[in-house]
């Protein structure tokens, strides 16, 4: 009797993860609230079942959206979703500390986007480490023609275009950060949904997210912190390679998120302490995010913190 039920349960766990993918393929805006919930049923089906089992409704999941969106919808699929949903399910079985779980899965997210990108490469022959110099330019056309059609002054126009160049000149360089960065959003998301979804249907069998408020890093984020500056200065001079200054600013972007989400956390510590309500903390983190000014004194925040803990002096 417990064999029909454990596959009739799998079948509408790998049913739902394939309703929840069309529905994050086709709707625009609504399908990323989608998105996050697609890898959930497969994280369900690899803790309530073993990895064999979770891999053969991979596999059918797989198959039934090639049926709908073709063959490079079912790689987008088992890449994006699929692997990090059974991988989340496996690595919760495994271990029972949820910085662990979430550290593999970024793993496993960020090794199923770069194959994602390498088969994606091969169908259709665009690079997305290599942008082209006129692709860029058509981009920046078609973007500041729209500034021109709602009435920009021609200076601001040329400053807003100049900064354009640079930006789109800059994010092939950054390119390995920003995927890493992605990864670890997916995963983070995808845990924290699924975790829902299980106490929804009564079970905790994944382990709790430490609260945001205790987040710390290490202390070797802010040599690593450094150590970006240098690279960053020494890719700048003539006399270093490239290389030097491609390294130096994915280190500079990952350690200052790293550094900025410490800070952030000590801020939101300290809105708890003294009892602000949760939806004007959060409104105030916006703030904080939106504008550059407020975003280097968290980050300063964030790396005095490593230092002194702020958050055992604010308890005092």
């Amino acid at each position: 009797m417990k064999r029909p039920r454990e596959i009739v349960e799998s079948s509408l766990l790998v049913a739902l993860a394939v309703v929840l993918f069309l529905a994050s393929y086709v709707l625009p805006v609504v399908g990323m609230v989608f998105a996050f919930l697609c890898p959930a049923p497969l994280v369900v089906l690899g803790l309530r079942h073993n990895l064999a089992r979770a891999l053969l409704g991979l596999a059918v999941a797989t198959i039934l959206v090639s049926l709908f969106v073709g063959i490079s919808g079912a790689f987008f699929f088992v890449l994006s979703f699929g692997v990090l949903g059974v991988g989340l399910g496996f690595l919760s079985k495994r271990y029972r500390n949820s910085v662990e779980i979430i550290l593999y899965g970024v793993l496993i997210s960020l090794g199923g986007k770069l194959l994602l990108m390498i088969v994606l490469a091969k169908l259709t022959g665009v690079n997305p480490f290599d942008v082209r110099p006129e692709e860029m330019m058509s981009i920046i056309d078609k973007v500041a023609s729209i500034y021109n059609n709602v009435g920009m002054s021609e200076e601001a126009l040329n400053t807003a275009r100049a900064q354009m160049v640079a930006t789109l000149d800059v994010i092939p360089k950054i390119f390995p950060a920003l995927l890493i960065m992605a990864s670890a959003v997916d995963c983070f998301l995808s845990y924290g949904v699924s975790r829902l979804v299980l106490r929804r249907l009564g079970s905790n069998e994944l382990p709790p997210i430490r609260p945001f408020g205790r987040w710390s890093f290490p202390k070797s984020i802010f040599w690593v912190f450094l150590l970006s500056g240098v690279l960053i200065f020494m890719g700048f001079r003539g006399s270093f390679p490239e290389l030097f200054l491609r390294i130096g600013l994915n280190l500079r972007l990952l350690s200052s998120g790293l550094l900025m989400l410490q800070g952030l956390s000590v801020f939101w510590f300290y809105m708890s302490y003294k009892k602000v309500k949760k939806v004007i903390r959060l409104v105030l983190l916006g703030i904080v995010v939106l504008f550059p000014l407020l975003t280097q004194i968290i980050l300063i925040l964030g790396i005095i913190d490593m230092w002194i803990d702020l958050r055992a002096k604010i308890g005092r």
